[in-house]
């Protein structure tokens, strides 16, 4: 029994008694004629310091439960313990060919001597140009400090099965660089991709939703993308998996996507909030005259109504902008308003200037 429930119940107890001693002495004043002797004003006396007593002992109970209610507002803002980030394993993989087998090599290689860079690209509101979110990507360094073929190690890594290593080095980079901007940076956003096969495998989606849950404060400022290729093939397992996922707060991209009239309702209901169309798929159906404007026309009405964002990207050259600005699109990407670079070429460098240490499994 903790002090308030101990000092409530006796407080109750010295209150019954001041009452009983009360009506006694009311009693005793009666019975006297209503002059009351020197007992009869002692008894009144001690009365009174009774419930004075009692209610010194209420107001005792009243500040321990606000100090209990501070004490409950400290823990909750109280910064909880950094979750250590799940570690990084490349096993090894039977029955692949030689040039995968060196790429996944120069991966693991890489991995264990801490050679991986967070590389970001700009999306820019426009027309205004002002950077909004990135996209990140890893890059691995060999010995050397050449740069590795992405191309190279990550088709390499999907066919052996372990693209979930890639995928968690984005992932733990771009939740390293979140951390390190601060509170004046709110406003960024970074779109990390993912693979379904990542989320279909059952140890690395249960180490990935463990770390989201770790990180569940940044659940509005990471954003995870789809090719639209993949989402059309997700198994089961995928659909619930991402559901779990979205459940947590956490907001899906995708991109790759070769016509307009999708099933966006769908897609919003799976908490896709982001949508990637080319430069290129925009503009040659601009060149479609009034059919090719009014697809694109419901295309933006739809997007609306289910409240995606359209990011328009791979964009290279000022010459298409003119086009772009006129069909109204609110988000643009591409090497036009900046390539993907070092993290620290879009961010303060203070951001990132701890990196966190991997662990590899040979």
């Amino acid at each position: 029994m903790n002090f308030r429930q101990k000092s409530s119940r006796y407080c109750a107890m010295v209150l019954f008694a001041a009452g009983l001693a009360g009506a006694l002495l009311v009693m005793a004043t009666v019975s006297a004629g209503f002059r009351p002797d020197f007992e009869i004003w002692l008894a009144a006396a001690l009365v009174v310091s009774i419930i004075l007593h009692a209610r010194a002992g209420f107001a005792l109970s009243r500040a321990q439960q606000e100090i209990e209610l501070l004490q409950g507002l400290v823990s909750r803002f109280r910064p909880s313990p950094a979750k250590a980030p799940p570690s990084l394993k490349l096993e090894p993989v039977a029955n692949v060919n030689k040039e995968d087998a060196s790429a996944l090599e120069c991966v693991k290689d890489a991995i264990e001597n801490d050679r991986i860079d967070l590389y970001l690209q700009p999306i820019v509101s426009l027309p205004q140009r002002k950077q909004r979110y990135f996209e990140a990507f890893s890059r691995l360094r060999r010995a050397d400090g050449s740069v590795l073929n992405p191309v190279d190690y990550i088709n390499a890594a999907e066919r052996a099965n372990r693209i979930g290593v890639i995928d968690n080095m984005i992932l733990l980079r771009a939740v390293q660089a979140l951390r390190q901007l601060g509170p004046e940076c709110v406003q960024y956003r970074i779109f990390c991709n993912i693979s379904p096969a990542t989320i279909f495998d059952v140890d690395f989606f249960t180490r990935f939703t463990d770390y989201l849950d770790a990180n569940e404060d940044l659940a509005q400022r990471l954003v995870f993308e789809f090719t639209y290729p993949a989402v059309e093939m997700m198994h089961e397992r995928v659909k619930k998996n991402m559901r779990a996922v979205a459940d947590r707060g956490f907001a899906f991209s995708v991109d790759h996507i070769r016509r307009f009239d999708l099933n966006w309702s769908a897609l919003r209901e799976q908490n896709f909030r982001y949508v990637k169309a080319s430069g290129a798929l925009l503009l040659s159906e601009t060149c479609k005259g009034d059919i090719g404007h009014a697809r694109i026309k419901a295309f933006k009405k739809a997007l609306i109504e289910n409240e995606i964002d359209l990011i328009v990207e791979k964009v290279e050259y000022e010459t298409q902008m003119p086009e772009i600005l006129s069909l109204g699109i609110d988000y643009g990407q591409g090497a036009l308003f900046g390539p993907p670079r070092r993290a620290d070429t879009y961010l303060r460098p203070a951001a990132l200037k701890e990196t966190p240490a991997f662990a590899v499994a040979s």
